[in-house]
């Protein structure tokens, strides 16, 4: 089933959503005479089968540009001229490893006294630590508005949960700060795409027509969630550029993200990093 914007449904011009629909990508192959399409999967395999349906319907194997969202970011980056170097995870699990073995712990069962951590044995397990700070990029992507938004959000449930939603934002928060503060290069690749969002509206889209400059559309493809990352890309690629994108959401969860789109696009300034609740409320952005 196809589910495409209507007029009165609150998502900008250029964007068109569907649930699965992905024969429409095929029948533009058809017609291509120059790839001016970017066909980008946050997951590799996906890609390949794309790849391989259309080897397998006889269409041409150039018709579009594959890539993932690290890879496009960085050639914004690179046109920019901003740094492209990001920590991969096995050196950010011994930074963390590193940074909870800094500090003395009143018992080894709590965290160490500089950084506020969940309490209990997971507290110095560095992947369960990783985790917390992955799960709230990818829910806040660190902005503000969605870090203010957690905040009221845990204020409203009943306890014990109210409380352990602020532990957990603030155990993620907690780690970014570190982590930036031991490294020169970006934390994560997906601070990479922050950084990326961030050029493509300072330079009100050139950085992105030197990067890309024949993508007239952008699709994403195969997602099964849309991350809060992701959101920010395409919110400014939608209000930068020229470039038209659609997203196919996968079945299951299809429907329901539809629904949610317009208010994931929301935030003012995609991109901003806040990192603290003083820099939530307030809107300062962290260097990045």
């Amino acid at each position: 089933m196809e589910g495409t914007r209507t007029r009165d449904d609150g998502l900008p011009d250029r964007l068109t959503l569907h649930v699965g629909d992905e024969e429409r990508l095929f029948e533009r192959a058809r017609t291509r005479s120059h790839p001016n399409e970017l066909v980008v999967s946050p997951v590799e395999l996906h890609q390949r089968n794309v790849q391989r349906r259309l080897r397998e319907a006889r269409l041409p194997a150039d018709a579009f540009r594959f890539a993932d969202p690290v890879e496009i970011c960085l050639r914004v980056l690179e046109a920019a001229g901003r740094p492209t170097a990001a920590v991969d995870r096995v050196d950010r699990l011994a930074l963390i490893r590193s940074m909870l073995g800094d500090e003395p712990a009143d018992s080894p069962d709590d965290p160490p006294a500089g950084l506020s951590l969940p309490t209990g044995p997971s507290s110095r397990d560095p992947q369960r630590v990783e985790q917390i700070r992955t799960e709230a990029e990818a829910i806040t992507n660190f902005h503000p508005e969605r870090i203010a938004a957690w905040r009221k959000t845990a204020g409203e449930v009943d306890d014990p949960i109210d409380d352990e939603a602020r532990e957990l934002l603030d155990a993620a928060l907690a780690v970014e700060r570190e982590l930036r503060d031991r490294t020169a290069k970006a934390v994560s690749e997906t601070a990479l795409l922050r950084r990326a969002t961030r050029s493509i509206a300072a330079t009100d889209g050139a950085a992105w027509a030197e990067a890309h400059p024949n993508a007239e559309r952008l699709t994403l493809l195969g997602l099964s969630s849309l991350s809060a990352p992701h959101t920010d890309l395409v919110n400014a690629l939608l209000t930068a550029t020229p470039v038209e994108v659609h997203v196919h959401f996968r079945a299951g969860t299809g429907e329901y993200l539809r629904r949610r789109v317009p208010d994931l696009l929301a935030v003012d300034d995609p991109g901003t990093v806040a990192l603290s609740e003083a820099e939530a409320l307030s809107g300062t952005e962290a260097s990045e």
